[in-house]
């Protein structure tokens, strides 16, 4: 905070700056995310075993369980529990709603589409979809 305090408004302005600049690159990854979940087409390759599910997905989803105590596909942001402003002045309030509400929320929205076209690849017994959802259910999930 010291530190913080020193700075000219010159200085404030630039880490403000910064910080959007960084919060259009976060929105462009979950864009690209979201894009890269959309193209994995799901086919049908097999009969599946009623409640068979790979390990490395059962264990994503207990390591999201565990930290958000959500159950599988019951995915939602959760609240913020302070203001958005209650950072200011190290993290703007504007920046921090952008990231809670739009960023955030993307995570989240694109954490749901993997999951839902896993069900649907799991359904379908086709491991090369459900191999591909990995990377974006880890990444959205967090984990």
């Amino acid at each position: 905070e010291k530190k913080l305090a020193e700075l000219t408004g010159i200085e404030v302005d630039q880490i403000k700056k910064n910080q959007f600049a960084n919060a259009a690159d976060e929105a462009v990854a979950i864009r690209e995310m979201a894009s890269y979940v959309e193209g994995i087409v799901v086919q049908q390759a097999g009969v599946a075993q009623a409640g068979t599910v790979s390990p490395q997905i059962a264990q994503m989803f207990a390591h999201i369980n565990a930290e958000l105590g959500e159950e599988r596909g019951a995915h939602a942001l959760p609240p913020l529990k302070y203001d958005f402003n209650a950072l200011e002045p190290h993290i703007s309030g504007l920046i921090m709603e952008i990231h809670h509400t739009k960023h955030h929320q993307g995570y989240i929205n694109n954490l749901i589409a993997a999951t839902k076209k896993l069900v649907e690849a799991e359904a379908a017994n086709d491991v090369s979809a459900m191999n591909a959802l990995l990377p974006a259910i880890k990444f959205n999930g967090g984990g």
